[in-house]
């Protein structure tokens, strides 16, 4: 959830971190991989919906917010739009013609964008999920070392009372 003060938490940051969409992630600011913004903005002169181009990449508005959702495409609108081959940013709602044209665009750099992007999310999903199944393995071993250091102590408790309830009755 978005707090009050517009701060991420401890586990949300680690989550963000963990998404390929976000190269990084401080306290109340987020600053995505620019693979991520050209493939937004590709899916959105597409007609897709902004929120649903980042929930599909792990970055729910319940998390990051409307308002921030909003503010990026806005800016990506005139910063990468311009920059996305095969899409004629006059042609997109919102866009503001005259911004500069890119000579570089994602289709450039890698063909197959929406799928890698898909499947480095997925891995990053998978490793994230590998490690709380870890840590999970690991905070079960370390209960059940404490429950039986617990049973051990209580018997020890247990055999010490009957040894000082032996000995009073013999005296």
């Amino acid at each position: 959830m978005v707090t009050r003060n517009g701060k991420f938490t401890r586990k949300e940051i680690a989550y963000l971190r963990s998404l390929p969409a976000v190269a990084s992630v401080v306290d109340e600011r987020i600053t995505y991989s620019e693979t991520f913004k050209y493939h937004c903005m590709e899916r959105y002169a597409h007609g897709e919906s902004p929120v649903q181009i980042f929930r599909d990449s792990g970055l729910d508005s319940s998390l990051i917010g409307y308002k921030r959702i909003e503010r990026c495409i806005a800016r990506w609108r005139r910063t990468v739009l311009p920059k996305v081959e095969g899409v004629d940013a006059s042609q997109v709602k919102g866009h503001k013609p005259g911004r500069r044209p890119g000579s570089t665009n994602l289709r450039n750099r890698n063909p197959n964008d929406s799928a890698a992007l898909r499947e480095m999310l997925l891995s990053a999903q998978l490793q994230r999920l590998d490690r709380l199944e870890r840590e999970i393995k690991d905070l079960r071993e370390q209960m059940q070392e404490e429950l039986r250091q617990a049973h051990d102590d209580a018997k020890a408790e247990l055999a010490a009372a009957e040894a000082a309830k032996s000995a009073a009755g013999r005296g």
